[in-house]
């Protein structure tokens, strides 16, 4: 019931994100999502574990996995909600598991068989698919750049994931994900301060001030607290699965909630992404999950769960 709820939630997410963006600026957006977040998520990690350290030897990668993670992944990410709809997004977003995949393969992490890449072939042309039925069903170009937008956050996204794997062998995933927003937030703050500081706060209605706290409450928190129980109960890979119902169900809010009309060719290529993904899975045989042994905050000296991409088990952004 917990991963239901956290999937929901970060479904909701795309929808809240199009709406408030309608009132505050693109930038000055994920700074305050992500500032604050990170602040709670701080304090949170505090009480876990009593420490918020990490060996000056891993700040830079944790530079880089807050980069990729949170500035780069969600500049794109809010910018392509201005420029195409929220369902698109959601759609393409389905793709990540795929991209990992791929990614960890050209730098040597995963070794993937021909059924994966059978499934990557197939996600690809799902995501034409979309990319295609949003363009015919906006023909001024805007859509397009959205779509683009939107994948690239993806591939950002996707790109992190390979950096945490080696993390997750001396921290645990609150105090990574943590540095990831803090960090994250720190390299964003330079280019959104103009935004913050024009922003025109008197305009924005107690709604938009609700979709603010919306993704920062329980898009950002709520889901994260939600998504590491599950993981605690059930294990990383069946975790994941859950992540799929994330594509559809945001796609069907932003019809219903934000009038979007999506067409039937973006519709067949979202089942066919998703598709793609548990073909990709049904071949997987992950072993017995060793995620139980790290103890949070320390050093890892038993054996610890390597993330196996083509699951996709980081939380979803």
């Amino acid at each position: 019931m917990v991963l239901l709820v956290a999937n929901a939630l970060w479904a909701l997410n795309f929808t809240v994100v199009k709406f408030g963006l309608s009132q505050i600026n693109p930038l000055a957006f994920p700074m305050l999502r992500w500032g604050l977040g990170g602040l709670a998520m701080a304090a949170i990690l505090r009480w876990r574990e009593g420490t918020l350290r990490v060996a000056r030897s891993d700040i830079l990668l944790l530079l880089a996995t807050a980069v990729l993670g949170i500035t780069l992944n969600q500049v794109l990410f809010v910018y392509s909600l201005t420029f195409t709809g929220a369902s698109d997004v959601a759609l393409l977003g389905a793709a990540g598991p795929l991209l990992t995949a791929s990614l960890a393969t050209l730098v040597g992490l995963e070794h993937l068989r021909r059924r994966h890449w059978v499934g990557a072939l197939l996600g690809m042309t799902g995501v034409a698919m979309i990319v295609g039925g949003s363009v015919h069903a906006s023909p001024g170009g805007s859509s397009l750049l959205g779509d683009g937008l939107a994948l690239g956050a993806t591939v950002c996204s996707s790109a992190s994931v390979l950096m945490v794997s080696h993390l997750l062998q001396r921290y645990s995933a609150w105090r990574i994900l943590t540095y990831e927003m803090l960090l994250g937030s720190a390299v964003l703050l330079p280019f959104a301060l103009p935004a913050l500081v024009s922003q025109d706060y008197a305009r924005v209605t107690l709604s938009g001030w609700g979709c603010l706290a919306y993704t920062v409450v329980f898009a950002g928190v709520v889901t994260n607290l939600l998504y590491f129980t599950g993981i605690d109960r059930v294990g990383p890979s069946r975790t994941a699965m859950y992540s799929n119902l994330q594509a559809l169900l945001g796609a069907a809010l932003a019809v219903v909630l934000l009038h979007e009309t999506l067409s039937l060719i973006e519709l067949c290529g979202g089942l066919i992404v998703i598709g793609s993904i548990l073909l990709s899975r049904s071949g997987s045989s992950p072993g017995r999950e060793s995620w139980r042994s790290a103890t949070p905050g320390k050093p890892v000296t038993a054996r610890v769960w390597r993330p196996r991409f083509h699951h996709g088990e980081a939380p979803p952004r």
